[in-house]
């Protein structure tokens, strides 16, 4: 993943959590009582990583099972730092994990998990809080005022730690952008904030222009907007019997179904969440052609996003928008690392970096549903065959 190529004929030697020698497999020697791996005729490529998800212990065996070793939590609470601990000390199996505290909001915000200051002091004592206890990241969401989201800037800034997350509307994607905002999360708060319902493609350049300048990331998760597109075509329903909908807790299921919208909506209703969708798509490509680092996310588990199977559907829909397979797994491997600041650990496959790869039957450069089709994942060293990973993941199903 350093350039589009594939080096072929290539052995790997990992010890411990570490790749220590990439070579010809007609030169390297491999260790006596090494653990071998065939990957004849396969393809070897970085762990993937999602940048945008809430997630819950179940979860973590099926991002696994996607080839997904890193996971960015966007609204976490102590549990998830007690997660992170126990994934950490090989306490439990999953994906590293990256985690915000609860979200940062106004009073109308409807998730549990939340807090919601009163004033600029409360919101400043709020940001060290979240510093003290571990969290990754400060998630800013709707509802607040631009005062109080300067004083959680300011207050960031001071404890040297990253902001993410929506565009306040009393603030703008012009204030966020100028206070630092280290990402911003769904391209369709761009289109709502800065194009309202006339899709300017002249727009287009300035908005490029204005992100590339504050060199913040962005998060699109298209994938949801798709779902959201098809529901409004009918079709989500069909979408529900997919088989990896196996893997979705009840109650997010059930509520996936209330959601589901019939096929015989209004054409004018149809018509305007497709051309939204649409313009989606343009705008991210238009936002990588400025040379943006896009973050592959999904926002798993809202609406059809099934933990660690739905980062599939967001590099197909970064390939949709017009980036080549390449520069969709980017989005998921060096672009993620580059924004954790992980990318000498990970990202990329060489010596001396951490051993998070996914083995595929297939070449992810041709097409990119072929990430789809992996025979294990290895996570810090340890390497997990597909078959391994449903049997326990099954398993974990089958006893709730």
């Amino acid at each position: 993943m350093d350039s589009e190529r594939v080096l072929k004929s290539q052995t790997l030697i990992i010890q411990g959590d570490k790749i220590i020698k990439i070579g010809s497999s007609s030169t390297v020697e491999i260790p006596k009582n090494a653990q071998i791996i065939d990957g004849k005729n396969k393809f070897l490529i970085p762990g993937l990583m999602d940048m945008h998800v809430h997630f819950e212990e179940p979860d973590l065996m099926v991002y696994l099972s996607n080839g997904v070793t890193t996971i960015r939590n966007l609204n976490g609470d102590k549990t998830h730092l007690k997660l992170r601990e126990k994934v950490n000390l090989g306490k439990l199996e999953g994906p590293r994990i990256y985690t915000s505290g609860p979200l940062i909001c106004g009073t109308k915000t409807k998730w549990e998990i939340k807090v919601v200051p009163k004033s600029q002091e409360k919101v400043r004592e709020i940001v060290k809080e979240q510093k003290e206890l571990g969290y990754d990241f400060i998630k800013v969401y709707d509802g607040l005022s631009s005062e109080i989201y300067q004083a959680l800037m300011e207050e960031a800034k001071e404890q040297n730690i990253k902001v993410v997350g929506h565009i306040p509307n009393a603030v703008g994607l012009k204030g966020v952008l100028n206070a630092g905002q280290t990402s911003i999360e769904h391209v369709e708060k761009i289109v709502k904030d800065y194009f309202g319902v006339e899709y300017s493609p002249q727009k287009i350049t300035e908005v490029a222009e204005m992100v590339k300048s504050s060199r913040s990331f962005v998060c699109p998760t298209l994938a949801l907007q798709e779902v959201f597109y098809l529901n409004s075509q009918g079709e989500f329903k069909q979408k529900l019997k997919n088989s990896e909908m196996a893997y979705v807790d009840s109650e997010i299921m059930s509520w996936w179904k209330s959601q589901t919208s019939p096929q015989n909506n209004s054409p004018s209703l149809n018509k305007e969440y497709e051309d939204f969708y649409n313009f989606q798509l343009k705008l991210t490509k238009s936002l990588f052609d400025s040379n943006i680092p896009l973050l592959a996310g999904t926002d798993a588990p809202n609406l059809g996003m099934v933990p660690g199977f739905s980062i599939h559907e967001e590099l197909r829909n970064m390939v949709m928008a017009g980036l080549s397979p390449y520069q969709a797994i980017k989005t998921a491997t060096i672009n993620a690392a580059t924004f954790l600041g992980s990318e000498n650990e990970n990202g990329t496959i060489k010596e001396g970096m951490i051993a998070d790869l996914v083995l595929l039957k297939k070449n992810p450069l041709l097409n990119i549903s072929n990430t789809k089709s992996s025979v294990g994942t290895m996570v810090k060293g340890k390497w997990y065959t597909k078959q391994r990973l449903y049997s326990n993941i099954n398993n974990k199903f089958k006893n709730e």
